[in-house]
C-alpha cells in the first residue's frame, strides 16, 4: 500500500478558466500563490469573486496550484510543492520528486483606511502532515508609492519546528497541521516584514525579511545530497511585472543564493466569459401583432399567448385568462437564471395583452411540475422597466412564492371551469455530447493519470414530472488503467467488499470500454402542504443500481428547508452494464436541512445527517456561495468511522472536498441553460458516501433559485 495520500479529481467538462478575459486586478503574489510578496504574506487579498492560477520555480521548490476568494473577506489556496532532489518513494522511480499538497487561507479582519492598516489572520498548510504549516497576523499600509507590511508568525514562517503528532491517518482531526492550528498559544514565533515600491503602474520592486529556518524542514532538499546549499540570508528582493490585465511575473533573488521565477494568471468571474454574447433583445410586438389581440375571447387569447411565450423558447407552456388576470406556466428551457425567464415571459405578455388585464401570474415549472409563482401588476412592471420606480420598491410590490396552489386559487377566484391551454413548446426528447475528464493524482507509480471520454446524455419526458435520463461514457484515452493499486474489492489493504464504497471506485475509472453511468426513471411531484417529492429508480452512477426517494419542504420563502431521503442500492460490476451483485446491498437514510446563511453574500448552508452507505452514521456539512450562476462550495463529513471501518485509511477520517460550477454560456456566444462543473475530492475513502442521482430536491445543487435571493436580485427580471 502506498503511504502518501492520493486524491481523485473529476469533472464533466474541460473548464478553461485560464482564458477568462475579465480584469480582476493583478495583486502581488507569493511563489506559493498567496497574496503577498515572495515568501511572506501581506495584509491584502484578491477582490471578491476572483481566481488565480500560478506556477513558480524557487529551487529547490516548484509550486503550482490555484487560489480564490469564496468570500469578500476570505482568500483560499490549494497548491502542490515539488521538491527537487528528494524522491517521493524510495522503492518507486515512477513517482519522481517528492510532492506535498497544501491548503492555506487568509482572513481579512480589517480593511485599510486613511489612518490605519489592513489586518489579516492566515494559515498555511493547515491540514495533514504539517511540513510547511504556519499561522500569522499581518498588517499592511500604503503610503504614497510604497506598501509596507509587518507581521508575526508561528510555525515554519516563524522560524520554528512544527511538532509532529503521531497518527496513522493524516485525514483525521488529530493530524499535525490541524493540531498546530487549533493551539491557541502564540509564543516563540518571529516577526516578518516587507516593502513594495510601485515604480510604474506595471512594475513593482519588492524586498522582504523572511524568518523561515530551512534547516528545520522535515523533508529537506537542502540536507539531502549536495545539490543545494542552505540559505545564506533571510532577505529576499526582486521585481513584479504585469504583462497584461490578467498576467504577471515574479523575478527575485532568494535567500542569498538563488534566482527564482513565477507566473500568475488572475481573473474575475463574469457572465461575459470568453466571448461577447450575441444580442438577445426582448421581443417587441408591431402594431399588427397588437391589433390581432383585440376582441378575442378568453380561449383565443389564452391560445395566442401560449404560442407567443413558447416562441421565446419556454417549454411546457400553458396559459389561462380570467377576469382581469392572466396565468402563464412554463419550464425555463433557455436561460441559466430563472428570474430572467420570468421577466421575458411577463414582458411578452405585456407587449400584446389587452390593457384591461392588469395582473400577471408567471409560474416557473420543472419537468412540467409547478415550483414557484411570480405575481406582478402590469403598471408596476412597466414603471420598473421604464426606470420610474426603484428596485427596492418593485421587490416589495412583486409577489414571489412557493404557494403555487394558493396563487392559482386566487387567480381562479372561485371559478372551476376556466379554460387552460394544452401544453405548447414541448420537446420530449433531448440529447447532447461533451467531453469528460477524470484525473487521478499522486499514485505511487504514476503521479498523474488521466481518463478522457466522450460523454453522451439523453432525456425523454414521459409525462408531467416523469422522465427518463441516461448517461454513457466512451473512453478514448486512459492512463488510469495502468495504475497497479486496484483499490477496493481487489485490494486487501482496504475494506472488505461490503464496506468498499468509494475505495473501489478506482476500478470503475480504470475500465476502458463503453460505460453506462446512469439510466434512471424519475418522478417529480408536488405533495400536500406545499412540499415536493421525488422517486428515482435505475442506475445511479457507474457503481450502483437502486432507488433514491426524497421529500422536501421549504419554509419562510426559502430561508430554511427540511427533508428526508432514503436510498436502497445494489453494487454494479465494473464490466457489465446491466448486472448487479445481489449480495452487495446498501442503505442510506438522511434528514436534509438547508438554511440561507446570508442573503447579503449569497451563502448557503446544507446539513445531511443520518446513516451513509457503509453504515457509518454522522453529518455532512456543505457551504456554498453563488453569484450569477457561478457557485463555489466546500463540504466536510464526520461519522463514527472508527466504529465501522477496519482500515486505518478510513478510521477517524473526515471526508471533504471543494467544487466550482460556472454557467455553460460563459464559453459560448449565445445563452444556454446549464453549467460546467469541477470538483476535487481528496483521497478515495469510504467514509460518508451516498449515491448521486440525476436530480435532488435538497437545494444545495440549485441555490440561486431561492426566493430571498431572487428578490435581492430583482433587476434580473428586466434582462
Amino acid at each position: 500500500m502506498m503511504k502518501k495520500s492520493k486524491f481523485l479529481s473529476a469533472f464533466l467538462a474541460p473548464i478553461a478558466f485560464f482564458t477568462f478575459p475579465t480584469f480582476a486586478s493583478n495583486d502581488s503574489v507569493t511563489y506559493t500563490g498567496n497574496t503577498g510578496i515572495l515568501e511572506t504574506p501581506n495584509a491584502r487579498i484578491m477582490p471578491d469573486w476572483s481566481m488565480r492560477f500560478f506556477i513558480s520555480q524557487d529551487k529547490p521548490y516548484t509550486y503550482y496550484g490555484f487560489a480564490g476568494t469564496p468570500l469578500p473577506f476570505l482568500e483560499s489556496n490549494f497548491h502542490i510543492s515539488q521538491l527537487d532532489g528528494v524522491s517521493g518513494f524510495s522503492d518507486s522511480a515512477g513517482y519522481g520528486q517528492y510532492k506535498d499538497k497544501a491548503i492555506s487561507f487568509k482572513l481579512l479582519l480589517k480593511n485599510e483606511d486613511k489612518y490605519s492598516p489592513s489586518v489579516v489572520f492566515g494559515g498555511d498548510d493547515i491540514w495533514g502532515t504539517g511540513l510547511y504549516t504556519s499561522k500569522y497576523i499581518a498588517m499592511s499600509k500604503e503610503i504614497s508609492y510604497f506598501d509596507f507590511t509587518l507581521g508575526y508568525a508561528k510555525g515554519r514562517l516563524g522560524g520554528e519546528v512544527v511538532k509532529s503528532v503521531n497518527t496513522t491517518n493524516s485525514g483525521s482531526t488529530d493530524n499535525t497541521a490541524f493540531s498546530f492550528m487549533r493551539d491557541l498559544s502564540w509564543g516563540g514565533g518571529k516577526p516578518f516584514g516587507s516593502v513594495l515600491f510601485k515604480a510604474t503602474p506595471d512594475l513593482s520592486l519588492v524586498a522582504e525579511y523572511s524568518p523561515i529556518n530551512y534547516a528545520y524542514d522535515k523533508i529537506n532538499p537542502f540536507l539531502t545530497g549536495d545539490k543545494y546549499d542552505l540559505p545564506d540570508s533571510n532577505i529576499n528582493y526582486g521585481l513584479k511585472y504585469s504583462i497584461s490585465d490578467n498576467s504577471s511575473i515574479n523575478l527575485s533573488y532568494q535567500r542569498g543564493n538563488q534566482i527564482s521565477f513565477g507566473y500568475i494568471y488572475q481573473f474575475g468571474f463574469s457572465r461575459t466569459g470568453l466571448y461577447e454574447h450575441d444580442p438577445d433583445p426582448k421581443w417587441k410586438a408591431n402594431e399588427n401583432a397588437k391589433k390581432s389581440y383585440e376582441n378575442l375571447n378568453e380561449k383565443e387569447l389564452s391560445d395566442k399567448l401560449s404560442n407567443e411565450i413558447a416562441a421565446e423558447k419556454m417549454s411546457n407552456v400553458r396559459t389561462s385568462v380570467n377576469e382581469n388576470k392572466i396565468w402563464a406556466e412554463f419550464d425555463n428551457a433557455k436561460y441559466d437564471e430563472d428570474l430572467k425567464a420570468v421577466g421575458r415571459t411577463i414582458s411578452t405578455i405585456d407587449e400584446v395583452a389587452p390593457e384591461n388585464y392588469d395582473t400577471i401570474y408567471a409560474t416557473l415549472k420543472m419537468r412540467d411540475v409547478p415550483m414557484k409563482t411570480v405575481k406582478v401588476n402590469r403598471k408596476e412592471f412597466d414603471a420598473y422597466e421604464n426606470e420610474q420606480v426603484s428596485s427596492d420598491y418593485f421587490k416589495n410590490a412583486v409577489v414571489l412564492t412557493n404557494s403555487v396552489e394558493k396563487m392559482e386559487e386566487e387567480f381562479k377566484n372561485g371559478k372551476e371551469d376556466i379554460y387552460k391551454t394544452d401544453i405548447v413548446g414541448t420537446e420530449k426528447f433531448s440529447y447532447g455530447l461533451s467531453p469528460s475528464l477524470n484525473h487521478y493524482l499522486n499514485d505511487k507509480e504514476k503521479p498523474y493519470a488521466l481518463k478522457a471520454s466522450a460523454f453522451v446524455y439523453a432525456n425523454y419526458d414521459i409525462a408531467p414530472g416523469v422522465f427518463l435520463k441516461a448517461r454513457v461514457f466512451q473512453p478514448f484515452y486512459n492512463t488510469i488503467k495502468d495504475i497497479k493499486n486496484k483499490g477496493g474489492l481487489e485490494d486487501s489493504g482496504t475494506e472488505e467488499n461490503k464496506l468498499s464504497i468509494n475505495s473501489g471506485m478506482l476500478k470503475y475509472t480504470q475500465y476502458n470500454d463503453t460505460q453506462l453511468a446512469n439510466l434512471t426513471v424519475d418522478y417529480l411531484f408536488r405533495a400536500p402542504y406545499e412540499t415536493l417529492g421525488k422517486v428515482e429508480v435505475g442506475y445511479l452512477g457507474p457503481a450502483f443500481m437502486g432507488s433514491d426517494l426524497e421529500w422536501y419542504k421549504s419554509f419562510f420563502d426559502d430561508s430554511f428547508g427540511l427533508g428526508v431521503q432514503y436510498q436502497y442500492l445494489y453494487k454494479r460490476p465494473v464490466d457489465d452494464m446491466f448486472s448487479i451483485y445481489e449480495d452487495l446491498t446498501y442503505e442510506a437514510k438522511f434528514v436534509n436541512a438547508y438554511m440561507l446563511l446570508s442573503d447579503k453574500y449569497n451563502i448557503h448552508l446544507g446539513v445531511k445527517a443520518g446513516e451513509f452507505l457503509a453504515g457509518d452514521r454522522g453529518v455532512r456539512v456543505d457551504l456554498a456561495r453563488t453569484y450569477r450562476g457561478f457557485t463555489v462550495g466546500a463540504y466536510a463529513t464526520v461519522t463514527n468511522s472508527n466504529e465501522v471501518f477496519t482500515s486505518e485509511e478510513n478510521r477517524n477520517y473526515i471526508d471533504k472536498g471543494i467544487y466550482i460550477s460556472m454557467p455553460i454560456d460563459t464559453i459560448s456566444k449565445q445563452s444556454f441553460k446549464g453549467s460546467l462543473n469541477y470538483s476535487i475530492s481528496p483521497w478515495t475513502r469510504d467514509v460518508g458516501q451516498f449515491a448521486g442521482g440525476s436530480m435532488s430536491l435538497y437545494p444545495m445543487n440549485n441555490t440561486e433559485n431561492n426566493i430571498q435571493l431572487m428578490k435581492n436580485n430583482i433587476n434580473k427580471i428586466l434582462e
